[in-house]
């Protein structure tokens, strides 16, 4: 005869193990990488007295999640940049690197149901640390890209 607390053991082992075999199926469809790394160079922002270019080396990683039934639900696409922003002018430069992480959650057809991004920058002029919700535009966090912010990087750029 088996003591109650045994019977618990007993159960919960079983109950333990269907939740495994259950969710099995849940598992089966490996989540997909994609890495790709490039160079960029495009304008950055207008300094009252000549213009900036932001020059990086970017990393990105995006992974695919899918449903059991092998669908694409959603995605998180990290990417990484290092570089500098660039008096076009004189050549004079600032560093500049951070990262933005994509978290999307993607309808059946593949688009874009919910997507929101975790930005870092850290630059000594130009820098952010927060959340972006891109259906509505808004950001909570340190915003270091104020009037002020330009023109500490412009008054540096240009010394």
């Amino acid at each position: 005869m088996m003591s109650s607390r045994n019977r618990r053991l007993a159960a919960t082992f079983f109950a333990c193990a269907a939740l495994a075999l259950a969710a099995a199926p849940a598992l089966a469809v490996q989540p997909t990488v994609v890495r790709e790394t490039r160079h960029r160079e495009t304008p950055f922002v207008d300094c009252p007295e000549f213009a900036t270019v932001g020059i990086w080396d970017i990393s990105r990683k995006l992974t695919y999640f899918y449903d059991s039934d092998g669908l694409a639900i959603r995605d998180h696409d990290e990417i990484e940049f290092s570089g500098r922003i660039v008096n076009v002018e004189t050549g004079a430069w600032v560093p500049d690197h951070g990262s933005r992480t994509f978290f999307d959650t993607l309808a059946p057809d593949g688009s874009f149901l919910e997507t929101y991004m975790i930005v870092v920058r850290k630059s000594d002029y130009v820098h952010q640390a927060g959340r972006v919700d891109l259906q509505t535009g808004e950001f909570h966090g340190n915003e270091g890209f104020g009037p002020g912010d330009i023109a500490a990087l412009c008054e540096a750029l240009g010394a």
